[in-house]
């Protein structure tokens, strides 16, 4: 069957198959493209006994990926949407010197946890770090730092409630 009758043949079903997942124009983008990759790979699958299993796999996965790259693109969204919002409201002097006021009373809070504590809590939340790493670049358990950022989070939400 040469690519013409495939493509006659298989693009209606794959393109109602990836529908499913998809608006019916993205889903005839989708079968499309993965119609030019399985033809740029002919050699490779002319040894297919059937050729619909393989290409409905593939367009499935296809859908898939689509729909995970989607799922990546809101979140930027919502993030990049997020700090616009606040770049907007920082420019109001009000919010400005609200916020720096919010600022200076986490740091002091930050500033008056025991040693330790305050060590863990500044690897945790200003660097990043995971617990593990923490527990493994200050040479203590990592039971020893869920207690410290335990601690450190009820005595910051009391001194920043109480202000």
């Amino acid at each position: 069957m040469d690519y013409s009758e495939l493509y006659k043949t298989y693009f209606p079903q794959l393109v109602m198959v990836a529908s499913r997942w998809l608006s019916k124009e993205d889903a005839e983008d989708l079968v499309q493209d993965v119609m030019v990759r399985l033809w740029v790979r002919r050699d490779t699958v002319k040894y297919l006994t059937d050729f619909f299993p393989y290409a409905l796999t593939a367009v499935r996965n296809r859908c898939l990926d689509h729909l995970k790259h989607l799922t990546y693109v809101r979140e930027y969204e919502h993030t990049a949407s997020a700090n616009l919002r606040m770049a907007i409201d920082m420019e109001n002097p009000m919010t400005r010197m609200e916020y720096c006021e919010f600022e200076k009373k986490v740091n002091m809070a930050v500033s008056s946890l025991p040693t330790r504590c305050r060590t863990v809590f500044m690897m945790s939340r200003y660097e990043d770090k995971k617990y593990d790493e923490i527990a493994t670049e200050l040479g203590i358990s990592l039971n020893t730092v869920e207690n410290h950022m335990t601690s450190a989070l009820c005595k910051l939400r009391n001194v920043l409630l109480a202000s």
